[in-house]
């Protein structure tokens, strides 16, 4: 009995070592670990639509070794694709660099609480292009009171723009300015969009860019508005403007909206961009009536309130001579000016105003209307018609007026 015992002690011994040795045969084995790469990772925390600037990528980005079956299928194998490039998600601290974080970024987010509204805008009052995606900006507000006055106020601050255009966010080689701008997007509450809706129906929005180091709560449109009233008006320091006494109600043509240089005015966009405003006495040589102004172009720009006078409007659109490195220059085509007489005559029992011009020396012709006038060139004489009358000289008491 006890020599069988001792022959199954044997055997379990004999087993037992066996195991052992294919367990360390197998830690043997397995000591190799996985197979591992090398891959481009963040050296530290890189924030969203940062630009890896080439001379500063080797502090941004850095190879490691990592096992293979942690290396995404798209991670970027060369660093030269990295230079200038930008990301357009934040990576954290050893994060692989992949081919998706280099694509088109989902713009600027919307604060909590706020919504999109965009408005039109200029390249002026953008501030030259120079507000853009992710600016602070204050919107400054400027209205022309019936009196002919105006008055401007902030009412807007600290406003968050979006887009500029189409734009949320500048792609590689842009300037730092925006070089044509149309619309802006800014981030605003309920009563920011209500406020800036009324605002650009009425006047005029101008941008303030604020600086980086500015804050600033942003107001929600409750704020009572601090206006400034026109410092100008009624200055006696300034230059008078030469006028024509007119009888009262007789309205003259002023600007709505900034009107740019070469715009054709028709049908179409003379409401848009002109109005007409009664005063008592009309600035010399302004226009009267926004029909006259249909088929021409307009060849000075205008600003808001603008009264129109006959000097930026023509017939034929202006040059614009471009020089690399410096302003545009408008060359505003040059008028034929006649002699010119204001008439006022008795005609069926009521007064009527006419316009005389000397076509040739000592030669007159009677015209209806300004507009009638205005289209008058000696190249194409106009043949006597019920507009336009050729005579010696005025008859009666004719007064100059401006061309």
């Amino acid at each position: 009995m006890k020599q069988k015992n001792l022959i199954m002690l044997g055997v379990a011994m004999a087993c037992g070592l066996i195991a052992a040795i294919a367990v360390a045969q197998l830690s043997a084995g397995s000591g190799k670990g996985p197979e591992t790469g090398k891959a481009l990772v963040a050296k530290k925390d890189i924030p969203l639509n940062t630009k890896l600037d080439e001379k500063e990528l080797d502090n941004w980005i850095a190879w490691a070794e990592m096992p293979k079956t942690m290396i995404p299928p798209d991670a970027v194998v060369d660093i030269e694709a990295l230079k200038n490039k930008e990301v357009n998600r934040t990576l954290k601290a050893g994060n692989v660099v992949t081919v998706t974080d280099l694509g088109v970024s989902a713009g600027i987010a919307l604060p909590d609480g706020c919504k999109q509204i965009t408005i039109k805008s200029s390249q002026v009052d953008a501030v030259a292009g120079f507000a853009r995606p992710g600016s602070k900006v204050d919107v400054m507000y400027v209205e022309r009171l019936p009196s002919g006055k105006s008055r401007s106020a902030v009412i807007l601050r600290d406003m968050l723009i979006l887009a500029v255009n189409t734009v949320d966010q500048l792609k590689e080689g842009t300037g730092r300015a925006i070089t044509q701008v149309e619309s802006v997007s800014l981030a605003v509450t309920d009563k920011q969009a209500n406020l800036l809706a009324l605002a650009e129906e009425r006047g005029r929005l101008k941008m303030v860019l604020r600086g980086s180091g500015q804050i600033e709560k942003t107001k929600d449109g409750s704020e009572k508005i601090e206006w400034l009233d026109d410092p100008f008006a009624g200055d006696v320091g300034l230059s008078p403007v030469p006028t024509v006494a007119i009888e009262k109600g007789e309205s003259i043509v002023f600007a709505r909206k900034a009107v740019p240089v070469n715009t054709l005015i028709n049908a179409d966009n003379i409401g848009e961009y002109f109005g007409t405003l009664e005063v008592k006495v009309v600035p010399e040589g302004a226009y009267k009536s926004a029909e006259d102004l249909k088929g021409l172009y307009v060849v000075r720009a205008l600003e808001p309130g603008q009264n129109l006078l006959k000097a930026a409007i023509s017939k034929e659109p202006a040059e614009i001579i471009e020089t690399p490195g410096a302003p545009p220059v408008v060359k505003v085509p040059e008028k034929i000016k006649l002699p010119r007489f204001d008439q006022v005559i008795q005609a069926g029992g009521q007064s009527k105003r006419v316009v005389w011009l000397e076509t040739a020396p000592g030669k007159w012709r009677r015209f209806e209307s300004d507009k009638d006038a205005d289209d008058y060139t000696p190249e194409t004489p106009a043949k006597p018609e019920a507009n336009s009358t050729e005579e010696n000289k005025p008859a009666g008491d004719a007064k100059p007026v401006g061309s």
